[in-house]
């Protein structure tokens, strides 16, 4: 349960762009507050149905299959508790939500959503600035670990239907390039978001959005300058806590230093005309800025859905199959009870007969009873119908029906389909259910994307290195800063790239390619995407690698000179090709005159090679023929029959 609590342990924007309280009085300090906390408590009633849903979602992933709601006080977010059995009575726990959670995730984030960067205008130095801030955004997901942030918001959004990734800007932190003042992206779960309008499906649309998170105290006090006690209600973190309530489990693990904060970002236009951002923690104002903090407008949080519900708060396949799978535990126990009633049966006798005690399910048990009475008989039990059998399969498919998760993902193709195209139709077929999820996805990365990009052109006032990954995994260090942006920051998300796709069925067809000649070898090892083929095809572009490093080092002012060991037609074509990018006409006429002067050296190593091998061949032949004197061994007249 310890990821729980990481979503709100991070600090956020209190060390970013907002100003500590200014000199105000206590009273209106106060006034600030309890209109802050007015309004969280104004979005906490609409969302506890919502609550107990997750809260419900999260026991059956975890296995506690059994569980019910306490009743409690209308409008109490009330406990689950497990109700206690009988010794014989079987509680069978076959976990397929979990197994179907997992399936879910692993689809909607096996792609990485393909992204790019469209200039302002059609102006060379645009372009230019468009795909440097390409390189640059590549550069800050992948140091920030974009994939895997992704991947624990996806996480909280197939187990509860929607779930959140904030983006923000932390001066205090060292960029991975070494530079003080970094972007900073957090998965947020919907336990620490709060709307005020519950009707309201994009976050755009709401007139403020609050989060809470856990701050340490000392962290509070360096910060804000603000001594606050720890909150005794969050010993253990908020989530965790609520949860292991919920369970009826007593956390042993108190986060004595802890401290419940919470944030408001306020709207332009909504009480304050340039937008608010306030942060308090129980009575206490920690930091109120009466502006918005960014140029960017729009909130920091990136809003992810899995099932549409015509609401802020999407929903999880789970509330579809909870139900079943208490069904299909419950016919799973009761087949085992049954079993358990053959194997140990009830007995039948007359009182004073035998001492029942005395009667176990020991295998060669003699038993004894008393003369004149009648002997002990086994109550034979009624055997079970078929249809309680095949139920158990019933509903097992009913689950990966309404999951989505039938055969073809499990891997099992319907007999008679082999062909690549028949394959990719039927998978295509069976994760259409996930295109609102996926569409969700690519809408959170773009928003991602541009708040990185933006503060890119804000906050890089001096030039960092970053380090850039070419073709064929090369890598190169670059120096970037704001002005290489220039205000291109229109980052947008390749539509349909983080759909998933069969590599079995891809596989399949850039096999069908080959055979049929539309592609060689070498872009057959480069597409199959397997571990095996991607070292045979590394191994078969030795020749275009070098090439890469030669124009990296020729970039650098290096006078590079052709090899005598070098397969010359492809560093032809390798250098003729890269002098036709647009990178290479970005680069300084004097760069530029260096990768001429080494193509035009290596033509005329080509050259000579040609003009080499055509001697030896002559010289192999024999050699010209002189002063009219046929070949040895050959008649001048059939040299001059052969001529004419």
């Amino acid at each position: 349960m310890a990821a729980m609590g990481g979503q709100s342990s991070t600090p956020v924007q209190e060390q970013a762009q907002v100003q500590k309280p200014k000199q105000r009085s206590a009273k209106d300090e106060q006034k600030l507050v309890e209109w802050a906390q007015k309004q969280v408590e104004m979005c906490v009633q609409p969302r506890l149905a919502f609550e107990q849903q997750w809260y419900l979602n999260m026991a059956f992933y975890f296995g506690r299959h059994y569980v019910a709601w306490v009743p409690g006080q209308s409008g109490s977010l009330t406990k689950l508790y497990e109700p206690a059995a009988p010794p014989y009575r079987v509680r069978m726990i076959v976990n397929k939500c979990r197994r179907i959670v997992r399936t879910e995730l692993t689809k909607v984030t096996r792609q990485v959503p393909q992204f790019y960067v469209l200039p302002n205008t059609t102006d060379e130095s645009d372009r230019m600035s468009a795909q440097a801030a390409e390189e640059i955004a590549e550069y800050e997901l992948r140091e920030l670990h974009y994939n895997q942030k992704l991947r624990s918001a996806a996480h909280w959004m197939t187990l509860c239907g929607t779930s959140f990734l904030k983006t923000y800007w932390d001066p205090t932190k060292i960029d991975p390039s070494g530079v003080m003042g970094t972007t900073c992206i957090d998965p947020v779960t919907p336990f620490h978001l709060y709307v005020p309008d519950i009707q309201e499906e994009d976050i755009e649309g709401q007139p403020h959005v609050i989060h809470t998170m856990l701050l340490d105290k000392d962290f509070i006090k360096n910060t804000f300058g603000k001594d606050i006690e720890p909150n005794a209600e969050v010993r253990g973190g908020a989530l965790e806590q609520r949860f292991f309530s919920a369970m009826g489990i007593k956390s042993n693990q108190p986060s004595k230093n802890k401290v419940q904060c919470y944030e408001i970002w306020v709207k332009p236009g909504f009480k304050y005309p340039e937008g608010a951002l306030i942060i308090w923690s129980g009575k206490t104002l920690l930091a109120f800025q009466e502006t918005w903090p960014y140029v960017r407008t729009d909130f920091p949080f990136a809003k992810l859905d899995h099932i549409p519900t015509g609401r802020f708060y999407g929903e999880s396949s789970l509330v579809d199959l909870i139900p079943l799978q208490r069904e299909l535990n419950r016919t799973h126990s009761q087949v085992i009870e049954a079993k358990n009633k053959m194997a140990k049966p009830q007995w039948t006798a007359q009182k004073g007969s035998v001492d029942a005690n005395k009667m176990t399910s020991e295998p060669g048990l003699v038993i004894q009873f008393t003369p004149g009475f009648q002997e002990p008989k086994p109550v034979q039990p009624p055997s079970l119908p078929t249809y309680v059998i095949d139920e158990l399969e019933r509903l097992g498919r009913e689950m990966d029906d309404l999951a989505a998760t039938g055969e073809i993902t499990k891997g099992n193709v319907p007999p008679g389909i082999t062909a690549a195209s028949a394959i990719s139709y039927l998978q295509e077929e069976n994760d259409n259910r996930f295109a609102p999820t996926v569409s969700s996805i690519e809408e959170a990365t773009t928003k991602v994307g541009k708040f990185v990009l933006s503060f890119v052109d804000e906050y890089w006032i001096e030039s960092r290195k970053i380090k850039v990954i070419g073709d064929n995994r090369l890598t190169a260090m670059r120096e970037f800063s704001m002005a290489d942006v220039a205000g291109n920051t229109d980052f947008q998300v390749e539509t349909g790239s983080a759909a998933p796709r069969s590599r079995a069925a891809r596989q399949a067809f850039i096999i069908e390619l080959r055979k049929m000649g539309s592609i060689d070898d070498q872009k057959m090892l480069k597409y199959l995407d397997m571990v095996e083929t991607s070292k045979l095809y590394q191994d078969a572009q030795i020749d275009q690698n070098q090439v890469q490093r030669e124009n990296v080092l020729m970039n650098q002012g290096q006078d590079i000179q052709p090899n005598p060991f070098d397969n010359i037609p492809v560093h032809l074509q390798g250098h003729a090709d890269y002098m036709k990018t647009e990178e290479f006409s970005s680069q300084p006429p004097e760069i530029q005159q260096i990768h001429l002067n080494h193509w035009l050296a290596t033509k005329d190593q080509l050259m000579q090679e040609a003009m080499a091998q055509q001697s030896q061949m002559m010289a192999m032949q024999g050699g010209p023929p002189q002063d009219g004197q046929a070949p040895e061994g050959q008649p001048v007249s059939q040299r001059n029959g052969a001529a004419q």
